[in-house]
């Protein structure tokens, strides 16, 4: 049984400000510590339910935060940036049996623990035919395309909420209740981590099933940047349409082109603001 592991930062438990996800500064060394804690924990849980292959996809911000030495030695890291499917590179790679998702957050336009989705300095708002998006659903979405069910989320109570509507058949950890944007009442790292491992062997020990799409094809992606240069910017990359001084579209026949033009568009916005 081959596993998939989406790992971000912002749904860790102990993590809840800003700071705590730039590099540079002390919080943000315990928070990767914390972020590695919890991706070990998923880890163990599917080596006790007998997985071969496992692959964790270093996914917050530049994509290097964990460090090789401190992820368990049976796992595969991806890491660094750009990449082309950017959270999810290397998932169509190999026949892989399920996805999970840790330490991720809810969408803009969500309230939730540092909510925000793929970037928060540009993107004010995603949508995908009409529907308000998170890295969870675009994600998941692209799982799907792979024929890939996901099967656990870890993050905050607001992740749970939305996940419980959009990605029933998954498990949803809860590590902390979130009590204001930068705001969070925490599990302990040893509760959080042991809260993950025993769901993790849960989810992998019963029926995966079939991935469930939500979104067809045609993709309609509508992207709100938080600024009307971004708009500026993104219009200008291929088969975009401009829609309003903030928002662009883009029509596309698979998620993945979706995902590397969102992936594109993050990266432009890095020379401007």
């Amino acid at each position: 049984m081959k596993l998939f592991i989406v790992a971000d930062i912002e749904g860790v438990a102990g993590v809840a400000r800003p700071e705590q996800c730039r590099p540079g500064n002390p919080e943000y060394e315990l928070a990767r510590a914390l972020m590695e804690g919890e991706v070990n924990a998923a880890i163990e849980g599917a080596i006790d339910s007998g997985a071969t292959r496992i692959v964790v996809a270093d996914s917050h911000a530049s994509m290097s935060n964990l460090r090789a030495d401190h992820i368990h030695p049976f796992a595969e890291l991806v890491h660094g940036k750009p990449r082309r499917f950017s959270m999810a590179e290397g998932l169509a790679d190999d026949e892989f049996d399920a996805i999970a998702f840790i330490g991720l957050h809810a969408p803009a336009g969500v309230a939730g623990v540092l909510a925000h989705t793929i970037n928060g300095r540009a993107f004010h708002r995603v949508e995908l035919n009409g529907e308000l998006v998170g890295e969870t659903d675009l994600y998941a979405a692209y799982a799907c395309e792979c024929g890939v069910p996901l099967v656990l989320v870890s993050g905050d109570d607001r992740l749970a909420a939305w996940g419980e509507e959009r990605h029933p058949q998954a498990l949803r950890v809860v590590v902390k209740q979130m009590q204001a944007t930068w705001s969070a009442r925490s599990l302990s790292p040893q509760a959080s981590r042991e809260r993950i491992r025993q769901a993790m062997r849960d989810a992998l020990a019963g029926g995966r099933g079939e991935p469930q799409p939500r979104f067809f094809a045609p993709y309609r992606l509508k992207l709100v940047a938080t600024q009307p240069v971004l708009a500026d910017a993104f219009s200008m990359l291929p088969g975009v349409e401009r829609l309003d001084a903030q928002s662009i579209g883009f029509t596309s026949n698979t998620v993945g082109e979706t995902i590397a033009l969102l992936g594109a568009a993050s990266l432009l916005a890095g020379s401007l603001i």
